[in-house]
């Protein structure tokens, strides 16, 4: 009699697993040329993913947010908490792996869009990627790091930019200073990761570097929205009351001393 009532049991539990199991959403582990990455940790204020498509979507799938992204000519997506959807080209801090991606889709029960603070990401077509952390770039060609400087409310310290605008989501310190340079420009800086500024400085001039004010070198900690492991000055998804700005100067033009 009790093996009886113990196979009766252990039936009962297995369907019960089933059912619970067949109800529970899972992960789109492919979906077009997208493939998923894992379940990666994010933060309000410092966004794994830059670009956002939605927020507190009713319809929101997998889906729908890839084919977005891909739109967009992103290599990156997520959703996130049920109901986001973000795209990016880099994952631009280094928060690593998340195991609170449980969240179901608002617009397929059957599908998981992450969690709170947590995002389900896929890659596009195994296209390369960077991560965090970020770091400034020194030296690149005969362009030399000048430091983060302050940029005051209303104030543009360096205030053209390169010829041939460049997309935000694409920005670089290389791209930016190749720009910089092809302008004529001897002076670059870079800001909130995806904007560009130039101007041609000379030494005892004005603009002069020598008297720019330092913002401290741990106040510009951007991740450049194209890679992720450079800095683009502050200070993405961050509320400042003044702008840092990355800085650099070159010396083949006529500022050899500002090197």
């Amino acid at each position: 009699m009790f093996a009886y009532q113990l196979a009766v049991f252990f039936q009962l539990a297995l369907l019960l697993l089933c059912l619970v199991s067949a109800d529970s959403p899972t992960t789109v582990l492919e979906y077009k040329e997208w493939k998923s990455i894992g379940c990666q940790r994010d933060s309000t204020s410092e966004r794994a993913l830059h670009h956002l498509v939605a927020l507190s979507s009713p319809n929101m799938t997998v889906e729908s947010c890839l084919d977005s992204c891909e739109a967009g000519g992103y290599v990156l997506g997520g959703v996130e908490f049920g109901d986001e959807c973000y795209c990016g080209n880099a994952l631009l801090y280094d928060h690593g792996i998340s195991g609170d991606c449980f969240q179901a889709c608002s617009g397929n029960a059957s599908e998981l869009c992450g969690g709170p603070d947590a995002l389900n990401a896929y890659q596009f077509a195994d296209t390369p990627f960077t991560t965090g952390p970020a770091s400034n770039v020194l030296v690149y060609k005969q362009w030399r790091w000048w430091g983060c400087q302050v940029e005051a409310d209303g104030f543009i310290l360096l205030p053209h930019g390169p010829l041939v605008p460049i997309p935000l989501e694409e920005m670089t310190v290389e791209r930016c200073l190749d720009g910089c340079e092809a302008a004529g420009y001897n002076a670059g800086a870079l800001e909130n990761g995806q904007n560009c500024y130039c101007d041609l400085v000379v030494p005892n001039g004005t603009p002069n570097p020598d008297f720019w004010e330092s913002a401290g070198i741990f106040a510009c900690a951007a991740p450049c929205l194209a890679n992720a492991t450079e800095i683009c000055g502050g200070a993405i998804d961050k509320v400042l009351n003044d702008h840092q700005i990355t800085t650099y100067v070159t010396c083949d033009f006529d500022s050899e001393a500002l090197c």
